[in-house]
């Protein structure tokens, strides 16, 4: 993808595996550019065993229509200024947090990551979890964040939102209706930051 220069991947109804020296140190596949990666469908097409790193100042990276299976760290995790759309995905047995944003208003005011029908499963960590004035916004009725924090630490949730960071759930989705079943802490954490907004 990279040596060819395309900012568009599509992939195939398959699962999807990475040689270890193209994952950085968190044993993930970094998109530091603006690009678009679109499957056949959660179940479908399946990346295994590796998450997304998307860095970068500027630009939107879109995915959609996949899974993101039991990456060694993160499933997807985003930091700096680039702007994160996923649409229709699914994050499952990651052994740290399902979908992360770290620090990404540092460089930009939109949102880090916008997720259209999410569903988190299975991870190590938080499922969904926004830090260092971060914000993840969540959206669509097939929201699930479920069963996380497998490795029951307590300062871990199924919804985490740190200090200056927040987590928005588009209305009507609320905190309750999407975040269920999740060890270490529970079901949500730093509840002052998770909000409902308007579309």
């Amino acid at each position: 993808m990279e040596a060819e220069g395309k900012t568009e991947l599509k992939l195939r109804d398959c699962e999807y595996r990475v040689e270890k020296g193209d994952l950085n140190s968190n044993g993930c596949f970094v998109l530091d550019k603006p690009t678009k990666i679109s499957g056949q469908g959660r179940g479908m097409t399946t990346l295994v065993g590796f998450g997304l790193w998307i860095k970068g100042n500027y630009g939107i990276v879109e995915i959609e229509e996949l899974t993101i299976k039991g990456g060694r760290r993160y499933g997807l995790h985003a930091d700096r200024g680039m702007k994160v759309i996923t649409r229709g995905c699914t994050v499952e047995d990651c052994q740290w947090s399902g979908v992360e944003a770290d620090g990404a208003n540092h460089y930009a005011n939109d949102a880090d990551i916008s997720c259209d029908n999410l569903q988190v499963v299975g991870c190590g960590m938080s499922g969904v979890c926004a830090q260092y004035r971060a914000t993840i916004t969540l959206s669509g009725q097939g929201t699930s964040i479920q069963g996380n924090v497998t490795d029951g630490d307590s300062s871990y949730y199924g919804l985490k939102a740190a200090s200056q960071s927040n987590i928005h759930l588009v209305h009507p989705l609320t905190k309750e209706q999407i975040s269920t079943h999740n060890g270490g802490g529970g079901n949500w954490g730093g509840v002052r930051n998770i909000k409902q907004v308007s579309k």
